[in-house]
């Protein structure tokens, strides 16, 4: 393995689904050239994401019940985006869950904090670990469990469809240049959890007025981060945004966006 690609899959571990480290980004502009899997990736023709049928039981304030809750989120997404990339001829692996109430490490070995839930997406293994915290159980609504779970299995979206490789594998001259690539990497999957907000914001009852706040939650782990994953908050809310306007993962193509949109 290079040395790039040791610092590249260093730097997605701390990627987009756990929102930890994003602060403020270089100027400098890096197209991404001859990676057709990035520009031009078949997702981008499969045409918007259909509205989904599920049914969600109501959080509750008890582990048991936020268990329930999440393990029914995780089952609509995989019923959608299943139902959407096979109609598209495209690779679908359905997630497998960890949960519980306590994790010491994520698969990636990074550690969690105790008293924070957090949902992280580990594309070797499809696996995602959740691990429920007092914050979730006393929560009073669950559009932050939402929007950690939703981010999370942007990644996953990412890795069916061979972005995930693809950018692995992208050349970079430099650190800046990395970083850039990562930015569009993360920017990418947040703004699929706007697209899959799209598709199961009604099935799952949330009022209209919550979905801002996806991009308001998302703006403010970016605000309060140190290390450029995801560039500047107000381009990550507009990138998320951008995916719950549209509906169309076809909208999320940061691989083509000006350096501006992912600085």
């Amino acid at each position: 393995m290079s040395f790039t690609m040791k610092i590249r899959m260093i730097m997605v571990a701390v990627g987009a689904s756990a929102l930890l480290f994003p602060g403020t980004a270089s100027a400098s502009a890096y197209p991404v050239e001859d990676a057709p899997d990035l520009t031009n990736n078949s997702l981008y023709a499969a045409g918007k994401l259909p509205d989904a049928a599920c049914v969600k039981p109501a959080k509750g304030k008890t582990l048991a019940s936020v268990k329930k809750h999440v393990n029914a989120v995780i089952s609509c997404l995989d019923d959608t985006w299943g139902s959407y990339l096979k109609g598209a001829n495209l690779q679908f692996v359905p997630v497998r869950v960890e949960m519980t109430d306590k994790y010491k490490t994520d698969c990636r070995g990074r550690t969690l904090s105790p008293k924070k839930s957090a949902a992280f997406y580990c594309g070797g293994h499809a696996n995602f670990i959740v691990q429920i915290r007092s914050d979730w159980i006393k929560a009073s609504d669950d559009v932050q469990i939402f929007a950690q779970l939703s981010s999370a299995y942007g990644e996953h979206v990412l890795n069916m469809v061979d972005i995930a490789e693809a950018y692995n594998a992208l050349h970079a001259d430099d650190g800046e240049e990395i970083s850039e690539q990562l930015r569009r990497y993360n920017l990418q999957a947040q703004c699929i959890s706007g697209v899959t907000a799209r598709s199961l914001w009604p099935a799952l009852g949330y009022p209209a007025k919550d979905a801002k706040r996806l991009a308001d939650l998302a703006k403010a782990g970016a605000d309060k981060g140190v290390i450029s994953v995801f560039g500047k908050g107000a381009n990550l809310a507009y990138w998320v945004k951008r995916g719950y306007s549209t509906g169309n993962p076809k909208s999320c193509n940061t691989w083509t966006a000006p350096s501006g949109k992912v600085a």
